[in-house]
């Protein structure tokens, strides 16, 4: 229950009204190991998920197997309202561990269904999931704005951007691989490969695995 207490969700909590709330949440538990998945589809693609422990990046996903990073959660996160208000209840979405995690994953009717007797704890509940939520909205509007440009190069341009606000300098690790930025941007990685290649000759940015340079930062998108 400690570990708990020190999540973002139950800020402020005290353990009786914790175990109230799992009591009338009755959460699922999934446990994933570095590098496991685990996909949730049509009705529990809407559920709410906190992670307990570990670190778990979030796919929209299609039957396909066509997949796109729509963010990275850490231990104290929750994710799940981004699904109800885009309707992703007839995608895939997709758990990836990056190391050894673990998570819980509820129905967000225990959170805003009406209950008298229940009143005090769902408040809680509410004032830190919007506390919590502000940075994934911060992560989605920075997500919104690296896909919305129409060519590979922009893109790359408007992300290593993103990076460099977050980060508050032009020399960083970047935190995705090569693979998972291309997922995050929704181009091949191949494509990816050959644009940095290109700012790298122009000398707009130099890079040595993830750790970039960005040498001309006017040239960005911002």
């Amino acid at each position: 229950m400690k570990s708990l207490q020190s999540k973002v969700l139950f800020r402020g909590m005290s353990a009786e009204e914790i175990r109230l709330f799992l009591d009338r949440a009755n959460p699922y538990y999934v446990r994933l190991y570095g590098g496991r998945s685990v996909r949730i589809e049509k009705k529990l693609s809407w559920m709410m998920g906190l992670v307990i422990s570990g670190w778990v990046m979030v796919y929209s996903a299609d039957y396909d197997g066509n997949r796109t990073l729509l963010r990275v959660m850490e231990s104290g996160e929750t994710s799940g309202m981004v699904y109800s208000l885009f309707d992703y209840q007839n995608t895939l979405v997709e758990f990836v561990a990056v190391s050894d995690a673990e998570m819980i994953m509820f129905s967000p009717e225990v959170v805003f269904v009406q209950e008298p007797d229940f009143v005090v704890v769902q408040h809680k509940l509410l004032v830190n999931l919007i506390s919590g939520q502000r940075r994934m909205f911060e992560d989605l509007t920075a997500h919104l704005s690296c896909l919305s440009q129409r060519t590979v190069r922009d893109k790359v341009l408007r992300f290593l951007c993103a990076c460099a606000e977050r980060a508050k300098k032009y020399e960083l690790n970047l935190p995705l691989t090569r693979e998972e930025t291309a997922d995050y941007l929704a181009v091949d990685r191949a494509s990816l490969s050959r644009t940095l290649g290109e700012l790298k000759q122009e000398g707009i940015i130099d890079f040595s695995r993830n750790h970039f340079r960005i040498l001309k930062p006017e040239k960005l998108i911002f």
